[in-house]
């Protein structure tokens, strides 16, 4: 008789629930699809945070109204870890607007503590050296272009393909490492510019064909709309 306790089992329940805690206990780590992508979306706009002082983590995830459909895919990548659905919120912007963004949270668990190691340099967010080197996929680097990247030219008529990671919560050394290593690593030609008084990464033009055979394998449609040109179409 198999009395494994299901996610379904637990919905519901406070966290202080046994049913809860064994569940919990019953995962060990994440599948390496989970990696490749937790790797990617904390290098865009997702965050670790602990509530024990570093004995276990979660993550923190939350994306525009625009985005609500790519928040429903990296929910249902992750759901196991996760026992609330994404939730909406509202609120006004200085210029009187309606701003409306979906969020949701991992509980916390050590299967997550790794990535603390990689990404918190003095309990704040940063990256750990050779991160792009050793530990950044083509699937990560197609998360983080879907969490925080995006084309270097909305002109309609432009004919630069070149494309943009929005680096702008770390420091200009991390920036200028990370676009080191992914020139090293995927052979991309990439530059460091500043944007809003923080440095961003650029992978130019010529290398947008490599970059998008790197990550279309992993892109979904919702998302596609932020590549300059699409050669699946």
């Amino acid at each position: 008789m198999n009395n494994k306790i299901l996610k379904t089992d637990i919905i519901g329940l406070g966290p202080n629930s046994n049913k809860v805690k064994e569940y919990k206990n019953s995962l060990i780590k994440l599948s390496n699809i989970q990696k490749e992508a937790a790797i990617g979306l904390l290098l865009g706009d997702a965050s670790l945070q602990s509530q024990n002082e570093g004995k276990t983590y979660r993550i923190k995830f939350e994306w525009g109204d625009k985005n609500k459909a790519y928040a429903l895919h990296v929910f249902t990548l992750f759901d196991q870890w996760v026992l609330s659905q994404p939730h909406k919120k509202s609120r006004i912007s200085p210029k009187g607007r309606i701003v409306i963004n979906w969020g949701f949270q991992t509980f916390s668990h050590e299967a997550f503590n790794f990535l603390a190691l990689l990404f918190l340099e003095q309990k704040h967010k940063g990256i750990s050296d050779n991160l792009i080197l050793d530990h950044l996929t083509p699937r990560g680097l197609a998360y983080w272009y879907m969490d925080d990247g995006g084309k270097l030219d909305y002109n309609k008529n432009t004919k630069n393909k070149s494309v943009v990671l929005n680096t702008h919560s770390f420091t200009t050394f991390e920036v200028e490492t990370m676009s080191e290593q992914l020139s090293s690593k995927f052979n991309l030609i990439c530059e460091v510019r500043s944007n809003k008084d923080k440095k961003i990464i650029v992978i130019k033009d010529l290398s947008y064909q490599a970059f998008y055979n790197l990550i279309n394998p992993y892109l979904i449609q919702e998302m596609r709309y932020k590549l300059p040109y699409d050669y699946s179409n």
